[in-house]
């Protein structure tokens, strides 16, 4: 990594402390943390990309291991997460996504939580590739839904909308049902699974927004 970059990385973790400790943060949903794990010890956590930047300060310090693309945006990323706590998966369903898979279904089995943002790459946006479905099938965890809304923000021009929440304001984390993919699973039985994901996604999605009276 050239200095340049890991300058980056330092004012970028920096940046969401100073941002975090200002937020007013509350949850949703938490039981269903709490029954993904009752079904597996470790879950997979699964996101949208444009709803990251709080989780990278309410879910800070807990070693989850992130995937990230392998273009120069995903290792950005990646090395702004490692210095909050995360680990880091170089890869994507486009790039290197084979040996993606098989590093997280290692870490996984190794006792330790995933974290994906499920449109990703490069979209569409809100849309869920089957990703983190395969790994679910390998490895028996439960994947945990989860988003967030910010009642004031910063939305970018980017293919996911990525949204800043401004200093002060409310936060909201939400989890929705957990899906589980049996290991006998068809790929018919897995694009169910897939729609019930991006369905449960984006209705809690919808409605942290509402509960959070974002700013749209």
């Amino acid at each position: 990594m050239n200095l340049g970059m890991k300058i980056m990385a330092v004012a970028g973790a920096m940046l969401i402390r100073a941002l975090g400790v200002t937020w007013r943060v509350s949850w949703d949903g938490l039981e269903f943390d709490a029954s993904g794990r009752a079904h597996a010890p470790r879950v997979i956590y699964a996101t949208w990309h444009g709803r990251l930047l709080p989780l990278a300060w309410t879910h800070r310090s807990r070693a989850i291991q992130v995937l990230a693309s392998a273009h120069r945006d995903g290792e950005r990323m990646g090395q702004v997460i490692r210095r909050l706590g995360f680990g880091h998966v170089r890869g994507s369903s486009t790039r290197g996504g084979a040996r993606a898979i098989r590093e997280l279904t290692a870490r996984l089995k190794g006792g330790l939580d995933l974290g994906m943002m499920v449109d990703g790459p490069r979209g569409p946006r809100h849309q869920v590739k089957p990703g983190s479905l395969e790994i679910a099938k390998i490895t028996g965890a439960a994947i945990v839904p989860i988003t967030t809304s910010s009642r004031r923000h910063k939305t970018l021009s980017s293919w996911d909308a990525f949204e800043v929440p401004l200093p002060f304001t409310r936060v909201r984390v939400a989890y929705g049902a957990p899906v589980t993919v049996p290991p006998d699973a068809s790929p018919e039985a897995l694009e169910v699974k897939r729609q019930e994901l991006e369905r449960t996604l984006r209705a809690i999605t919808e409605e942290n927004d509402r509960a959070v009276g974002a700013d749209r």
